[in-house]
């Protein structure tokens, strides 16, 4: 009767720990808010804040995929000689699509993240240029690869929310087509660190 007794105890200990432990979220959709860069020229460059998506597929493995864009426009009056002046709008389109594998370690509510994060920016900036009798815009463009060691920290409140932060070390290269026909391409490569918060929900 003692040995059923003690059966059925560490039974319902182990139950209540089981249930006690949080569930396991599979998905997560967030917002990544750039903090700090040790350099302003990928920050010109490549949006820093940006819409993140992740997957954690087991316990000890994450994938997620990030995404950022902006645009912006300012208005040029240019005297043209004869007295008028003639309007130019110039755009700066930036964007980012990113992926990352990580490994992952979770001890109360908190969960730490180690891996890296590949991705692509494209870049692009309007210039005026003068063409016979009027002025024109014209295109300038530049597209980077970003290979990036990613080491993170989250906070889990309610199983469904998270704050985080993290710190990446970004290899940036890129290559720059001028718009102008007698220019020639250019190459360049930058490193910088580059430290973001974010926040979690997790639906499912």
């Amino acid at each position: 009767m003692k040995k059923i007794l003690a059966l059925l105890f560490l039974a319902q200990l182990g139950l209540a720990q089981e249930q006690s432990e949080k569930a396991h979220r599979y998905l997560g959709i967030g917002y990544k808010l750039g903090v700090f860069q040790t350099s302003d020229f990928y920050s010109n460059f490549s949006p820093v804040n940006r819409l993140v998506v992740n997957v954690d597929p087991i316990k000890y493995l994450r994938i997620d995929v990030q995404y950022g864009f902006s645009n912006s426009s300012n208005e040029q009056y240019m005297n043209t000689g004869t007295g008028t002046q003639q309007k130019l709008t110039l755009e700066s389109k930036n964007s980012v699509l990113q992926f990352g594998a990580y490994g992952t370690y979770e001890f109360d509510d908190m969960l730490m993240y180690l891996g890296v994060r590949y991705g692509f920016g494209n870049a692009s900036s309007d210039q005026i240029s003068f063409s016979g009798t009027m002025f024109i815009t014209e295109t300038n463009t530049e597209k980077s690869s970003i290979l990036s060691p990613v080491l993170g920290a989250e906070y889990r409140f309610g199983n469904r929310f998270s704050v985080g932060a993290e710190i990446s070390y970004l290899i940036v290269n890129s290559e720059f087509d001028p718009a102008s026909i007698n220019s020639q391409n250019t190459n360049s490569s930058l490193k910088l660190l580059e430290s973001s918060a974010f926040f979690r929900f997790f639906p499912f």
